[in-house]
Order: structure tokens, then C-alpha cells, then sequence
């Protein structure tokens, strides 16, 4: 997982922002932008990919596209979708990083003095949940509604409100992650480095050095699933990228992704995403 870092001040700055519906069967148009461009599903989800990088964007969750990528909707919205979108530009430079692990140290640069401002330096997950949700759709409602607006100060209130937006997304970062979180990120890290070969939990419990089925109701807390339905979402996104940009058999991609039956993949293809790999080949390649 990527990070946005760069020094602030200078605050970043806010183009413009609003709400987007995209009703089921429409995707995101290709193109490669100038600014960054700030997705935040409300409802639904959002197949996108950057520089060959997929993402499906869920509700309760963002994606931050870098300036100078390409980026498009690889696959049509399966539900209506309702989103945010935020425009802005970090004038001070910017650096993509790799994942982090943060304290206050890393954000703090430099005090405040008498005559000298504090330093932050933020670091912005690319691609996260939002642990303070109804405080986001707060700030992202205030922020939009102002486009309504005409009073001479409104694009300053609307820097304010994304400005707080930001200093919330950077808040989270800093979480102290609990038992259960550090459980799960180690088994979602074990699994992302071994989808392709025929693993077990038994094998991430051995692995881990945890029961099973502490490991199953961590996994369950913090991201929803179980070790069996994180490995087949995790396979599945692999093959659906395999047969969208290759013209492998669907045996091969099925091996590929670790799953050794060519007849089980497609029947669990189609259970968990409602098509069969040949129909999906079929609808991403028509578009």
C-alpha cells in the first residue's frame, strides 16, 4: 500500500469538489489527470485502476489518484453508486512512499517557535477505510453543500472543511492498532504472499503462531471475512485482472491463482461474483 507524505504548511489546495451517482452498468472514463482526484464511495462500489493497479472502492472508503497515472473504471458498477469527488493540488511537492509505520515523531518535522510556524509532515494512506465515518460524511456534506453557495467567502470555508477532511484521514493513520488489527494485518500480509499456492489456515496458524480460530474471529472483527472468503477475494481480484489484460485459458488462470480445479474456479467465480469468468472476459473486453 502506497502513502501520499509532503510538509504541510503550505496547506494543500482545494479545486473543487461534488457528488456523483453512477447508476448500475456505468464505469469510470479513462483518462490521466493533472491534479489529484479524491474518490469517496458513500453507496455502492467503484472498480477503478491506476497504472495496472485495481481497486474496488467500497462504501466507507477512498481513493486517492495521483497526478500524472492513468486511471479508469475497469469494470462496471453492479449497483447505483454514489460518491464524492475532491480536485486539489499539493503545491510544496509531494512523494509516493511505501507503507509506513507512524507515530507523532514521523509527523511532527519541526516546533513552533516565535517566529517560525510548526512543520507537519502528513502521510495519506492512497487507498483506506474511514475509521471516523460519520465525521467524514459530515465534513465532505458541508464541504459540497457550499457549491450552492454565494457568499464571497465560500471557497475559503471549503478549504477550511478539506483541510479538517485531510487532518482526519492523517488522524487515522496514527491509530495504535489493536490485538485483533495486528492478527489480521498479519494474516492478510501471509495470504497476499501465498494466494497461489494451496495454503490452509492450519498453515497461517503454524505460520502465526495462533489458534485457527482466534485468527478467524480476528479476521472476522477487523475486515469482515474469514480466512477462506479474504483468500478467494484475493484470488478472484487476481483472475479478474488476468482476464481482462491477457488471453490465458481459464485452466491457466484458475493455476495461476491458485486453484488447481478449473470447474471449481468458475463455480466459485460465478457464486461470488454473479458471471462466469468467460462472461466477465467477455463483458470487460466489449467495453
Amino acid at each position: 500500500m502506497e502513502y501520499i507524505t509532503f510538509s504541510f504548511p503550505p496547506f494543500p489546495i482545494f479545486i473543487k469538489g461534488a457528488e456523483s451517482v453512477f447508476p448500475k452498468g456505468q464505469k469510470h472514463f479513462r483518462r490521466t489527470f493533472s491534479v489529484f482526484d479524491l474518490l469517496y464511495v458513500k453507496k455502492g462500489c467503484l472498480y477503478m485502476t491506476e497504472e495496472n493497479k485495481e481497486f474496488a472502492v467500497k462504501e466507507g472508503e477512498y481513493l486517492i489518484l495521483i497526478p500524472g497515472r492513468e486511471h479508469y473504471g475497469h469494470y462496471p458498477c453492479t449497483e447505483e453508486t454514489q460518491l464524492v469527488w475532491l480536485h486539489f493540488t499539493i503545491e510544496g511537492g509531494y512523494d509516493i512512499v511505501p507503507k509506513q509505520s507512524l507515530s507523532w515523531q514521523n509527523v511532527i518535522e519541526r516546533e513552533a517557535t516565535y517566529v517560525e510556524s510548526v512543520q507537519y509532515r502528513f502521510w495519506i494512506r492512497q487507498y483506506a477505510k474511514v475509521k471516523q465515518r460519520e465525521r467524514i460524511e459530515q465534513l465532505l456534506q458541508q464541504l459540497v453543500e457550499l457549491n450552492e453557495e454565494r457568499d464571497p467567502d465560500r471557497s475559503l470555508k471549503q478549504l477550511l472543511y478539506f483541510v479538517e477532511f485531510i487532518w482526519q484521514l492523517q488522524k487515522q493513520e496514527l491509530h495504535i492498532p489493536s490485538a485483533s488489527e495486528k492478527v489480521c494485518a498479519e494474516a492478510v500480509a501471509y495470504i497476499e504472499r501465498h494466494y497461489a499456492e494451496p495454503i490452509t489456515i492450519q498453515q497461517l496458524a503454524q505460520s502465526l503462531r495462533f489458534h485457527p480460530d482466534y485468527i478467524t474471529r480476528c479476521m472476522q472483527k477487523t475486515i469482515g471475512m474469514s480466512f477462506v472468503q479474504y483468500l478467494n477475494y484475493y484470488r478472484l481480484s487476481k483472475a479478474k485482472k488476468w482476464l481482462a489484460e491477457t488471453n490465458e485459458t481459464i485452466e491457466a488462470i484458475a493455476k495461476r491463482a491458485g486453484i488447481e480445479d478449473g470447474a471449481y474456479f468458475s463455480r466459485l467465480f460465478k457464486k461470488i461474483e454473479g458471471v462466469t469468468p468467460t462472461e466477465y472476459r467477455r463483458t470487460v473486453h466489449r467495453m
